[in-house]
């Protein structure tokens, strides 16, 4: 299509040409987005490309004589190869070839130039994207977005983990794109935590749509209250029963009689630490209960507290934290 589009811009389409380009371009928007691009790229490079005017043979010759002069070897001048290497079907073929490098290249760095990234660096942070979509983003976590989205659907990227708050837009859709799955969402609020093997997605009003990069076909519908792990292609689905999935917004963690790995799971979530259990813990850790709640509270104050409940000793190596018994 971009060969094609070179051709109609200089007037050398024909007429099966220019109705196949016109069908392409009605088949979607975003052609025509991309078609309008290209003009204006092309109406803005006209100026560059445009012949000097200068007696070409005169310049040939110049340049044969200085080759000579620079290597006496008997050779063909330079502009007979050239001629021969290019007839004038060819120079039109190589003009147009390079126009449409140019055109694409500039198109290109025009799409990139589109996206903007927004990075939590030191804190948690929100900022609001072009649709007035709030979206909560995790200390160390990264959203990309266009600057402007385009009629079809609002896209992002993310990498890491952050909450949303979309704006309704029926025909508008907004998709978060991760490094394994893509989420689908019209208007709704939800949390997406995305690492390198697994996604997880928890809903907390509306309704959203998950899929498989790998697998189109693999995907998953969830409402308010459910939540979708997509670990190693396959999704994992199950009802939210606590609000630990987004302490790390709100600062709270609350235990009602949780077995004692669910805690230590959300609590390493929190605090973004690994916790462990001792070998021998293994087979019993589900028989303690812990009933408790922190608000802000530092790691060490947590898992004394942790300690205390179980009755289990906690030994912390740099970042990583063991519970055991003596």
């Amino acid at each position: 299509m971009v060969h094609l589009i070179a051709k109609q811009l200089q007037g050398l389409a024909t007429a099966q040409e220019a109705e196949e380009l016109q069908r392409w371009l009605k088949s979607d928007a975003a052609c025509q987005q991309e078609y309008d691009d290209m003009v204006l790229i092309w109406q803005k490079s006209g100026p560059l490309l445009a012949n000097p005017q200068f007696n070409a043979d005169i310049a040939w010759l110049k340049l044969d004589d200085k080759i000579a002069h620079a290597n006496p070897k008997t050779k063909l001048p330079f502009h007979t190869i050239i001629s021969f290497l290019f007839s004038s079907t060819q120079r039109t073929a190589a003009v147009v070839l390079v126009l449409v490098l140019i055109a694409g290249g500039g198109y290109w760095w025009y799409q990139k130039a589109q996206w903007q990234t927004f990075t939590a660096a030191a804190k948690n942070e929100t900022f609001t994207l072009p649709d007035q979509s709030v979206v909560l983003v995790r200390k160390g976590s990264s959203i990309k977005y266009r600057k402007t989205f385009n009629k079809k659907e609002r896209q992002v990227q993310l990498s890491g983990e952050a909450f949303f708050q979309v704006q309704p837009n029926e025909n508008q859709p907004f998709l978060v794109a991760t490094p394994n799955a893509e989420v689908k969402v019209l208007g709704t609020s939800f949390l997406v935590n995305s690492t390198e093997s697994t996604d997880e997605v928890v809903v907390v009003t509306g309704k959203v749509n998950v899929t498989a990069k790998k697998e189109s076909n693999n995907q998953i519908t969830i409402t308010k209250g459910q939540r979708a792990v997509l670990d190693h292609a396959r999704f994992f689905h199950s009802p939210v029963t606590d609000s630990n999935f987004i302490a790390w917004k709100t600062g709270m963690l609350n235990f009602n009689n949780t077995a004692l790995p669910k805690v230590l799971q959300d609590i390493a979530h929190y605090y973004g630490i690994q916790i462990e259990l001792a070998p021998a813990l293994h087979a019993i850790a589900h028989t303690f209960h812990v009933t408790v709640q922190f608000n802000n509270q530092p790691l060490a104050q947590a898992l004394e507290e942790i300690a205390l409940i179980t009755g289990l000793q906690v030994k912390k190596e740099k970042d990583k934290v063991t519970f055991y018994r003596n």
